[in-house]
């Protein structure tokens, strides 16, 4: 077995804590377990922290701090950790995602009892002197996060993804995370929707084999009757760059999505009302991995 690949992969934790010299010894602890920790000192700063970024896999909360930057030392109390487990749940919900955290306290015997059904609760008095009970919080966080569907997806197409995070945006990122999960499969609409994601996913690859492999802006492209992605296209398979089955898909899923997601096709056209199913769509999210890999090593063995 390769054991670089059998080690645990990184993952990124907010803290949310007060104490700056605990929380500094933390994170030096936590390093160690490959948690790697960002620290915030009050609750209005850590959520604008963790909203801003989409680098957080979990949270760890202290059992009181303060809720605002300019709230008085000695005025913390336990409905901080309350409103910090409400805020988190209004997150999950209005950003459908799943957020691991846990409460790390030294208040444990007051709280522990109160937050039994809503949290995981770690004693800081006894991970303090206790390397093994601080152990068992990084493993907790570690489990959790393995446990979310995304985190399953990006190690399942670890390649792609090393791919979307060296070339691609956020915004490609999450497109494509969207496009490996089975959510969202049920209706035409969303099936639709999918297809244009592949769409876009498609146009951003070329972009960056184009820059990369061609040595062109893309943006210098397309600049005659054909489109950029449809010229970019034509060099690929003109000159035999790919093989042949990423050419044909590359050229299919762009012309059928153009007139089938993104353009009104007219009555009479075969693409009206494009007979579209939960099977043609990961036929094109497979095609779409292709091309990706594709990319990837043209890039590395130009």
């Amino acid at each position: 077995m390769n054991k670089q690949k059998s080690k645990k992969r990184p993952i990124q934790v907010l803290l949310i804590d007060d104490d700056q010299q605990f929380a500094s010894s933390l994170k030096n602890r936590a390093r160690r377990s490959q948690v790697l920790i960002d620290m915030a000192f009050n609750l209005k700063d850590g959520f604008d922290q963790f909203i801003a970024s989409n680098k957080y896999q979990a949270i760890i909360l202290d059992g009181k701090a303060p809720i605002h930057p300019d709230q008085p030392k000695g005025t913390e109390a336990e409905n901080f950790v309350h409103s910090a487990i409400t805020k988190i749940k209004e997150i999950e919900i209005k950003h459908q995602r799943v957020i691991p955290f846990c409460v790390h306290t030294a208040w444990y015997v007051q709280l522990e009892a109160g937050l039994r059904d809503r949290a995981k609760v770690f004693d800081k008095k006894k991970t303090s002197v206790d390397d093994s009970q601080m152990e068992q919080m990084f493993k907790y966080l570690h489990h959790a996060v393995d446990q979310i569907e995304n985190t399953k997806i990006i190690a399942q197409h670890e390649e792609v993804f090393d791919f979307v995070d060296t070339y691609l945006d956020n915004e490609d990122h999450a497109l494509i995370l969207n496009l490996l999960s089975q959510r969202n499969m049920h209706t035409r609409e969303h099936l639709l929707e999918k297809l244009a994601f592949i769409r876009r996913i498609e146009e951003s690859v070329l972009n960056v084999f184009c820059k990369e492999c061609l040595g062109t802006d893309p943006i210098l492209m397309g600049a005659g009757n054909t489109s950029r992605g449809k010229e970019i296209i034509d060099i690929i398979k003109n000159k035999k760059l790919a093989p042949l089955h990423v050419s044909f898909i590359s050229y299919v899923i762009y012309t059928t999505q153009s007139l089938a997601v993104q353009h009104k096709a007219p009555t009479n056209s075969e693409f009206y009302n494009y007979p579209i199913n939960v099977y043609t769509v990961n036929t094109f999210i497979n095609g779409l991995m292709d091309i990706i890999l594709w990319a990837k090593d043209s890039i590395e063995k130009k």
